[in-house]
């Protein structure tokens, strides 16, 4: 009889369990999709790293329209069941990455996240470890 009530506990437990966003992802993919045609695609950009109590570090390095973007700072997040807010850990750093981010496909090492510029453009992130 005990055995059977640990086994139930466990279940139960891991069945509440959210998905752990504590680790280092890859960023495989980062696209912006404009409405005016003008997408761009961006591969194996760098990492983001999201560390207990709400902390993180980017290493993010790409080129769009031969403009060469780079970020790496410190980050604060909140994260929820269904999406994901980066903040600035300084007011000085600013960075695209850091907004609001939709979780559209969570699995436990590959997950797909959406924003928005909030007017023409969609920015998709696929992220593994």
């Amino acid at each position: 009889m005990k055995s059977k009530f640990l086994v139930l506990v466990a279940i139960i437990f891991l069945a509440s369990c959210s998905p752990n966003i504590v680790n280092t992802w890859n960023i495989d993919k980062y696209e912006v999709i404009n409405n005016k045609g003008q997408n761009t695609i961006s591969k194996n950009i760098g990492s983001i790293t999201f560390k207990k109590k709400g902390k993180g570090t980017k290493d993010i390095n790409y080129n769009v329209v031969q403009n060469d973007f780079k970020d790496q700072s410190d980050f604060n997040y909140e994260f929820n069941e269904d999406y994901i807010i980066i903040k600035n850990a300084n007011e000085k750093d600013e960075s695209a990455f850091n907004k609001t981010w939709i979780i559209v496909n969570d699995k436990y090492k590959k997950q797909v996240w959406k924003s928005t510029d909030g007017s023409e453009s969609v920015q998709v992130l696929e992220l593994s470890r």
